[in-house]
């Protein structure tokens, strides 16, 4: 049978179909700004007339079958799967054969109304922070094996990426960073070097949380004392904000490191769940109706059992343009040695070309080929028949 015909499977409801019924009302009562508008424009554009069409002819049957162009807007959940391949192939093409570390950096709620008024600016301060510990961490000789090391003042380099994420699983506003850190220091003279106490962890979470706290909160304020930060009316009192920093040192923040991967092929497709996502799938949408969303979610505080939430659209939308970042904003963050590792000359970099990828793809070819017949978007017309 020829593949054109396949169908594949929809959920009964989508994203789309709240925005399609609650974004106009939802407009008219809440303040939004232009990103958060256009996403939610895309996303109700996304796959209809209005976005223009294609077609494919199958080179056997001759069969034509019309296809919805796609808004590509990165918060819309049916437009992530050809980038997260593409994440993917680009990242396997060099790796290093070295165990991984999956390491999350969190923030108390206290912060949460500071993130939510300064988005770019405390995103960007928490990638820093994060960096800047995961850096000055490698630079000490006490989490390196050293032995065979004749350097006298060997400077450690590491090769990470991060990926910013600002939800949990009932869409509460939740900023995260997810850190992927090979298990690996590389010296000036591209020699790699392995952690010390590689079977247990690669740097202590403790002291890590302590080194992020502060460079955070020095970060905030630098911007408080330059009024660069845009807050609630209740900062103006005299002596709040020293007291609101004051209870935010002496909070305990969470730094979280997964146990190794032993295979960066392995740790790049685990980390592709990550990347392309939103804060919504439209799989885990259960009913809409009577302005009432009802959404399936795992709770990790009891064993990670599924269960339902229930929220009006009102609440809904307002959760989820929370998780909408700033305008070309860049989630997925490379540091270190990560954008050099093709050049260096070690036997634990394993870099792959475009054709030993394509071989190991598990994408098949089909007899069907493409055939354009109109792309011109904002397109205002029917199906074809």
């Amino acid at each position: 049978m020829c593949k054109l015909h396949e169908q594949t499977s929809k959920p009964h409801y989508e994203l789309q179909d709240i925005f399609n019924l609650y974004a106009d009302d939802f407009l008219k009562t809440h303040k939004t700004t232009s990103v958060q508008r256009k996403a939610l424009n895309d996303i109700q554009a996304c796959r209809t007339s209005v976005l223009g069409y294609n077609a494919r002819e199958c080179s056997e049957c001759k069969n034509v079958e019309f296809s919805y162009n796609s808004c590509r807007n990165r918060n819309c959940p049916k437009c992530q799967g050809q980038k997260r391949f593409k994440w993917i192939q680009d990242r396997l093409k060099t790796t290093i054969n070295v165990p991984y570390f999956h390491t999350v950096f969190t923030v108390p709620n206290q912060l949460f109304d500071i993130a939510i008024h300064n988005q770019r600016f405390f995103y960007n301060l928490m990638f820093q922070a994060t960096s800047d510990t995961l850096k000055l961490f490698a630079q000490n000789p006490r989490y390196w094996n050293m032995k065979d090391i004749k350097i006298e003042t060997p400077k450690t380099d590491l090769s990470f990426f991060g990926i910013l994420h600002t939800w949990g699983q009932t869409l509460v506003y939740h900023p995260h960073i997810h850190f992927i850190v090979a298990g690996a220091g590389i010296l000036k003279d591209d020699t790699i070097i392995e952690p010390k106490y590689n079977s247990k962890f690669l740097f202590p979470v403790k002291a890590m949380s302590k080194v992020f706290r502060g460079k955070l909160i020095e970060g905030i304020k630098k911007a408080y004392y330059k009024n660069e930060l845009t807050l609630n009316k209740e900062f103006n009192q005299t002596g709040f904000f020293e007291n609101f920093i004051d209870h935010l040192v002496n909070r305990k923040w969470v730094v979280y490191s997964k146990s190794q991967f032993h295979s960066s092929a392995k740790i790049v497709e685990y980390m592709s769940r990550y990347t392309h996502r939103v804060a919504l799938s439209n799989s885990r949408i259960l009913s809409v109706e009577k302005k009432i969303v009802r959404f399936k979610y795992k709770d990790y505080k009891d064993n990670s059992k599924q269960k339902i939430m229930k929220l009006d659209a009102d609440t809904f939308m307002q959760r989820f343009i929370y998780h909408i970042a700033p305008k070309r904003f860049y989630r997925i963050r490379y540091y270190g040695a990560y954008q050099r590792l093709s050049k260096v000359d070690n036997e634990k970099i394993v870099t792959l070309d475009d054709k030993t990828l394509e071989k190991s793809s598990k994408v098949k070819k089909t007899k069907c080929k493409k055939m354009p017949i109109n792309t011109k978007r904002n397109r205002l017309s029917s199906r074809p028949k």
